[in-house]
C-alpha cells in the first residue's frame, strides 16, 4: 500500500505543478483565435498602421500584464511585409479575460529535456513470468522525435533507485525465512509520448543490486520490460525563436 501512495504523492504534485501556472511577462504565447485590440503603442517611430483583432497561430511575446489587461508584442517577422508593417515593434493591449480563453502557451521545440519517471510495474519474462511493483524513482534524458499533434513523441535512456523483494524463489541464496527487500540500480531506454510536460511510455531495461554474489538473484541483469510515467522538470534549449 505504501509503494501506491507514493506513486499517488508523485502524480499530484505533475498535476498541480503543469496546471497552476499564470501568464508572465516574457513568456510566449501563442493565439489560437482572433483577439480584439483595446490600443497599441509603438516602440520606436510613429507609424501609424495598426490592426484591430490580432491574428491567430502567431507567436506573441507578454510585454506586461495587470489586473485587466495583457500588453502583447508579436516575434519579429523577417520576411511578411504587411505583417511587419502591422505588428514589428509595436505593443498591443487586449482584455485579460478575452486573452485568457485565446491563447495557449508556446513551448520552443528544444530537442533535449531532462525528466524524472516512476514505473508502476515491471515484467520479466524470465523463466516463470513474473510483475514487480515496487517503488522506483529515476531520471531520464529525452529526445524529441516528432510532434504527434500537440504531444510529442521521444526517445529516453535513463537510469535510477528502486527496491526489489528477495526470497528463496527469486534468490537462491535466501532461505525462506531471510526473505527481504533490498535496493537496486536500474537502467533503461524507451518511447513516450509528452503532452504539456507529462509523459507516459514503454520501456526496456535491466536491474542490478549490491551483493549479487551472496544473493544470487536470478533477475539481476536480466531485461524486462515496464510502463512508466514522468515528467519534464526542465528544457536543454538549443536555441531560442526570436523571429516567425
Amino acid at each position: 500500500m505504501k509503494k501506491f501512495k507514493n506513486l499517488f504523492y508523485l502524480l499530484s504534485i505533475i498535476l498541480i505543478s503543469n496546471y497552476s501556472s499564470a501568464q508572465k511577462v516574457g513568456e510566449t504565447v501563442r493565439l489560437i483565435s482572433h483577439l480584439k485590440v483595446k490600443s497599441f503603442d509603438n516602440i520606436i517611430g510613429e507609424n501609424k498602421d495598426s490592426v484591430q483583432y490580432l491574428e491567430p497561430y502567431l507567436l506573441y511575446n507578454i510585454n506586461k500584464v495587470d489586473s485587466t489587461k495583457i500588453y502583447l508584442k508579436a516575434l519579429h517577422f523577417k520576411n511578411d511585409s504587411t505583417k511587419q508593417v502591422h505588428y514589428n515593434d509595436k505593443i498591443y493591449t487586449v482584455a485579460r479575460n478575452e486573452f485568457n480563453e485565446s491563447h495557449e502557451e508556446y513551448k520552443h521545440d528544444d530537442k533535449l529535456s531532462i525528466g524524472i519517471l516512476t514505473l508502476p510495474f515491471k515484467a520479466r519474462p524470465q523463466g516463470d513470468f513474473t510483475f514487480d511493483t515496487n517503488f522506483n524513482l529515476s531520471t531520464t534524458l529525452n529526445w524529441s522525435l516528432i510532434r504527434v499533434y500537440r504531444a510529442k513523441l521521444n526517445v529516453q535512456i535513463g537510469s535510477g533507485i528502486g527496491n526489489v523483494n528477495l526470497n528463496s524463489s527469486n534468490a537462491s541464496g535466501i532461505s525462506d525465512d531471510k526473505a527481504q527487500t533490498i535496493s537496486s540500480l536500474n537502467f533503461f531506454t524507451g518511447i513516450m509520448l509528452e503532452y504539456h510536460r507529462v509523459n507516459a511510455g514503454m520501456y526496456v531495461g535491466v536491474d542490478h543490486i549490491n551483493n549479487q554474489s551472496e544473493y544470487r538473484w536470478e533477475s539481476n541483469g536480466n531485461i524486462w520490460f515496464g510502463m512508466g510515467i514522468g515528467y519534464d522538470i526542465f528544457k536543454i534549449s538549443l536555441g531560442t525563436k526570436k523571429n516567425q
